[in-house]
């Protein structure tokens, strides 16, 4: 006989399955909702070909994993898991929606409490040609490398900013393939000299550190250009490849001709659409880990235990408050805002000839010759930005910038209202007359 979970968990990252464990060991049982067909999220993805992958990772992240997965293990049935599922929202009875992609219907639950640990989004800024077959981002190209344990045929470069753009070096060096170079648009070293307090809190994390000399290594054997204070100025397609642009703050420019560029300009909480946290009518809502605050991996495990520890009070378990999770988190909230100080890099205005809104393939252009707009709502409805299938994810700050040179306030949160509408996600009609109210929980 099958029984209806006590939480819910949507997402199967580091928050997750740390949520997950954390009730388990209190004998709590909760739902884990994963889209993708495995646990681990983005940081934690694992090889699901055949052989042995080289992938440099920090043995802090390591040993993170190994005990993750460990205590899945251990928490046995107490854990169920649905994999290739989504979380399409709540409808007005309090039940929340599941598209099962693996059986291909909607199931509904009613859980008591729920924890929404989704992650972040990767954040990219427009430049000229960014739309071309062969530009990705950063974290699909690492993503592609953990999965399939192999990297991109041909030259690559990397550019943007932010310490992911070492990471990918590294593992792609390491395996056998660096790129050109890596295009940082910031200047952490030079920042160093007039930011003293940002260096002195990130050398506070010794954690952080090793991972970054771990990277560098890398990048210094295989003689991999680390360029600061550098930027993409324009992609062009030649041949079979790409031949781009890159632009030093001084106004001195090279050329790249690669195969495949990788783009990343940080990470920002992944939102869009969720119900708001708190207590409901429904159930008791809480974020957990980068969908609430983006603070690396080894903060979202921290923080995917306070947020069980959070939903097991309100579920009438007498829990002391563990100050050692709070430490842990201020501490990497620290450590998080210095490295933001270091690789501030200046905002740049697409030129006429940039697509801004990829989904309609609107430019630059195309927004100048709405100036009679004065609104966000004449914005979408008249020049169609941020409507595309994304609804804004991808465009909406970049438009918001825009809106602001011509005194217009275009919100990126307020695109969506107040109230979140279902489905979040693209469900498949089948699925849907599929569903039936029956409220069971089966793996």
């Amino acid at each position: 006989m099958t029984t209806q979970p006590e939480v819910l968990i949507v997402g199967a990252g580091p928050a997750g399955l740390a949520a997950a464990v954390e009730l388990a060991s209190h004998c709590v049982t909760s739902l884990l909702v994963e889209q993708r067909d495995q646990v681990g999220g983005a940081i934690y993805r694992r090889h699901v070909g055949t052989g042995s992958v080289t992938l440099v990772m920090p043995e802090h992240h390591r040993r993170r994993r190994d005990g993750l997965m460990q205590g899945l293990t251990d928490a046995g049935e107490r854990v169920t898991r649905w994999m290739q599922s989504v979380l399409l929202g709540v409808d007005r009875d309090g039940r929340f929606l599941i598209d099962n992609r693996r059986l291909g219907r909607v199931q509904s639950v009613r859980p008591k409490a729920v924890i929404l640990a989704v992650g972040s989004v990767e954040q990219v800024s427009p430049r000229e040609g960014w739309e071309l077959p062969g530009v990705v981002t950063v974290g699909g190209l690492q993503v592609q490398f953990k999965e399939t344990g192999r990297t991109p045929t041909g030259p690559i470069l990397l550019a943007g900013s932010g310490p992911l753009l070492l990471a990918l070096a590294a593992q792609l060096a390491a395996a056998g393939n660096p790129p050109q170079a890596v295009l940082e648009h910031a200047q952490p070293l030079a920042s160093m000299w007039w930011q003293g307090h940002a260096v002195v809190q990130a050398l506070r994390s010794w954690p952080q550190l090793q991972e970054a000399a771990l990277y560098a290594r890398e990048l210094w054997r295989a003689r991999v250009p680390y360029l600061m204070g550098w930027q993409v100025a324009s992609v062009q397609a030649k041949g079979a490849g790409l031949l781009v642009t890159g632009q030093h703050h001084s106004g001195l420019r090279r050329q790249f001709q690669v195969q495949h560029l990788g783009l990343h300009d940080g990470l920002r909480p992944n939102t869009t659409g969720l119900p708001a946290a708190g207590q409901t009518d429904a159930a008791c809502i809480v974020f957990a880990g980068d969908c609430r605050e983006v603070l690396g991996a080894g903060a979202a495990v921290d923080d995917g235990r306070k947020a069980a520890q959070q939903v097991m009070r309100y579920l009438g378990h007498a829990l002391a408050d563990d100050l050692r999770l709070d430490q842990a988190i201020a501490t990497a909230r620290r450590t998080q805002s210095a490295l933001a100080e270091l690789f501030q890099a200046p905002s740049n205005m697409p030129s006429a000839n940039t697509v801004v809104c990829r989904c309609e393939g609107l430019q630059r252009a195309d927004f100048d010759r709405l100036q009679a707009a004065g609104s966000a709502r004449e914005l979408r409805l008249v020049g169609r930005f941020g409507m595309g299938a994304c609804q804004g994810r991808y465009c909406a700050g970049a438009v918001s910038a825009l809106a602001r040179e011509h005194g217009v306030v275009f919100d990126p949160g307020a695109l969506h209202g107040d109230t979140p509408r279902w489905p979040l996600r693209p469900v498949a009609l089948t699925a849907l007359a599929a569903y039936a109210d029956d409220d069971v929980v089966s793996s």
